[in-house]
């Protein structure tokens, strides 16, 4: 009678019965191919994220605002003051708000500027208002695209 070599792997207490072991807790595992497969798959999508991450940051531009300042011209106007430092050639919309001394907004204005020239640009915009306002800054800036 030909002898059968003794599978790889964990071997059962003396006179327990193989078939039980593996009714109750499954077969053993064979190898580690599986995991070898997905940690090097999680590698490659690791690196392709980093990849798409640092080249959609190159291609960005740069957009920054310094709040220069502002003057209550009267009740019903504002002027705002501010640098725009962006890549010359841009584009930019930039929101300009005014606030009471609630901080509620009583003005808005949009005001689109460009192509810049340089990269650091100074601007200043009257912005009207439905009430007296006590501040005036630049609420937000976005790069708008060609």
């Amino acid at each position: 009678m030909p002898s059968t070599p003794p599978a790889p792997g964990p071997r059962p207490p003396a006179g327990v019965d193989p078939a039980v072991m593996a009714a109750r807790y499954g077969r053993p595992r064979q190898g580690r191919r599986g995991v070898i497969v997905a940690a090097v798959v999680a590698a490659l999508v690791v690196v392709a994220a980093l990849v798409w991450q640092t080249t959609t940051a190159m291609n960005r531009t740069t957009l920054h605002t310094e709040d220069l300042g502002f003057t209550v011209q009267d009740a019903t106007h504002v002027t705002v003051r501010f640098n725009l430092v962006t890549d010359p050639g841009a584009t930019v919309r930039c929101t300009l708000t005014a606030l009471n001394s609630k901080f509620t907004e009583v003005g808005f204005k949009e005001v689109v500027i460009g192509p810049v020239k340089a990269a650091r640009t100074a601007h200043e915009a009257d912005v009207t208002t439905t009430e007296p306002a006590v501040t005036g800054s630049v609420k937000s800036c976005e790069v708008l695209q060609p």
